[in-house]
């Protein structure tokens, strides 16, 4: 299985790791000390050196995207994993690894950027395109709301993962209306009621039916 994604695996390693690039182009105006965390308010409150910065970064996320493809095609059931939702899979870290890095650089090269702004954006893109695909996805161990009652009932599953979505799509787009708003308090309510309600509703499914 693999084998027939070893270019996709391949592309998507590179474009994980192409943000070291940038970090070597822009090298000699990059400060030895690089912001590399920024706080609810979108301020700087976190640094390292600029080794770890340029190389360390994407690095840890090539990691873990490796880890998430293995992750993927070693599930018993990855055959409930649609293309589009695997596609989701290969992208995401290649994703976070730009984000990351224009959130990095930027600051690093005092570029004005409206990092809660820049951020709120691209939660919502993520919650949406999640959100999107879950109600499509059937049955793993990799993508999904998985709970023991979840995956051991198909009906079960299919109610949960498409209250889910709903939920997910919903709330990202409440993380847009925060671009305009200013308030990050009701979508990070909201990212947390997304995560509660499907796994009470499963539950709820599941006594019903014992």
């Amino acid at each position: 299985m693999l084998k027939k994604y070893r270019i996709r695996i391949a592309v998507t390693c590179i474009v994980t790791l192409l943000p070291i690039l940038i970090g070597l182009l822009n090298w000699d105006a990059l400060p030895q000390s690089m912001a590399i965390h920024f706080g609810v308010n979108g301020e700087a409150d976190g640094w390292s050196n600029r080794y770890f910065a340029v190389f360390g970064l994407p690095c840890f996320l090539l990691a873990v995207h490796l880890l998430c493809v293995f992750a993927t095609f070693v599930d018993p059931q990855r055959q409930g994993i649609n293309s589009k939702l695997l596609m989701l899979v290969f992208w995401i870290c290649p994703a976070v690894s730009w984000f990351c890095a224009a959130l990095v650089y930027a600051n690093a090269l005092g570029i004005k950027m409206d990092v809660l702004k820049t951020v709120d954006i691209f939660m919502a893109v993520m919650l949406i395109g999640l959100g999107n695909y879950l109600p499509k996805c059937r049955q793993n161990y990799t993508v999904g709301v998985k709970l023991p009652w979840t995956l051991a009932d198909a009906d079960n599953w299919n109610k949960t993962n498409r209250l889910a979505g709903w939920l997910f799509v919903a709330v990202g787009f409440l993380w847009i209306i925060s671009v305009f708003t200013g308030g990050i308090a009701a979508p990070l309510a909201g990212t947390i009621l997304a995560a509660v309600i499907p796994t009470v509703y499963s539950l709820v499914i599941y006594l019903r039916k014992s």
